[in-house]
């Protein structure tokens, strides 16, 4: 979760949250791979990337997952894209990590720069030198650390505590495996999924997570567990319109259904999901062809070729 601290504002009289204002800040350069790419770029540039976040060097670095990885596979493929939006909608149904998104996140403002943030953040991670990995997690825990409140009703929240660390991990690894399940042509087969569930794991306990799940068959059990305690609360569903408003413009709907195809079955039943089996096939139709066009046409990502070129070089 990114943070900027700012008085809050007033309560409107419907007793919702507005988005908080913050200032933008400068856009970096733009890498230049050919027409497609460079626009692609342009968007995640815009959202700015987390600082410090490279993959060029140093040479022969080998960083914390390999090329052959699991990982290495899922996050280098376009349906990556499906694992944020998932672990967003996850953290909709549990109050206290709604109010520290209210509270202290530049998502409602800007939600190109923050998405950008947040991809940022698992490319340092999978695909960055070890020193920029185990830095950028540092920060991010430094970040966390400042998301500290109090609900309406007086609970504290904060977003370092052990429970949210691990019910963030829990939607996240969900989406990005699940985006990979749908969306990859090839995808892993559950040995490999696997991989990715305990390579998850590895990241956020760098950010401070701990008592993980590490395989599928865990994080399903985890979410038996926890599914009685979650709940959408105003809030949480203001927010989570907020988020998915570009999603219910006219034409888009089957994009909409095809993200709530990706969430867990419980999550479709707190959230109040409306779209059929029908509708779902619909846009999972859409969204793979959408997903696997974006990925022929900008190939292999530069992040990719980058850290390729850095693990190959010699030091």
């Amino acid at each position: 979760m990114d943070v900027t601290q700012e008085p809050p504002q007033a309560m409107p009289a419907d007793g919702r949250r507005p988005p908080q204002t913050r200032p933008q800040r400068p856009v970096d350069p733009i890498r230049r791979h050919g027409w497609v790419q460079d626009k692609l770029d342009h968007l995640m540039y815009e959202s700015a990337m987390l600082p410090g976040v490279r993959f060029d060097r140093p040479a022969g670095d080998p960083g914390w997952f390999s090329p052959d990885s699991a990982m290495w596979y899922v996050h280098s493929h376009f349906s990556a894209i499906v694992g944020g939006f998932v672990g967003l909608m996850c953290e909709g149904v549990k109050p206290d990590m709604v109010y520290g998104g209210l509270d202290h996140s530049d998502f409602f403002n800007d939600r190109k720069r923050r998405g950008g943030r947040s991809a940022s953040f698992y490319w340092a991670t999978v695909f960055g030198p070890t020193e920029v990995a185990e830095k950028i997690c540092k920060n991010v825990h430094r970040y966390h650390d400042t998301v500290q409140g109090t609900m309406p009703d007086g609970t504290p929240y904060a977003a370092n505590s052990a429970e949210n660390l691990r019910w963030a991990h829990a939607g996240l690894t969900w989406g990005y495996v699940r985006g990979h399940q749908l969306y990859h042509p090839k995808p892993l087969p559950p040995e490999k999924i696997d991989e990715v569930v305990a390579g998850m794991a590895r990241i956020h306990e760098a950010i401070g997570a701990t008592d993980l799940p590490q395989t599928m068959a865990e994080l399903d059990e985890y979410y038996r567990q926890m599914r009685p305690r979650m709940c959408l609360n105003e809030d949480g569903a203001w927010a989570l319109d907020f988020a998915f408003s570009e999603f219910d413009k006219p034409g888009r709907a089957p994009l909409r259904w095809a993200l709530e195809d990706a969430m867990p079955w419980w999550a479709r039943e707190i959230l109040g999901a409306k779209s059929t089996d029908r509708q779902r096939a619909i846009g999972r139709k859409l969204h793979w062809t959408v997903v696997n066009g974006v990925q022929k046409a900008i190939g292999t990502p530069w992040y990719v070729k980058e850290a390729h070129d850095r693990i190959n070089a010699t030091a």
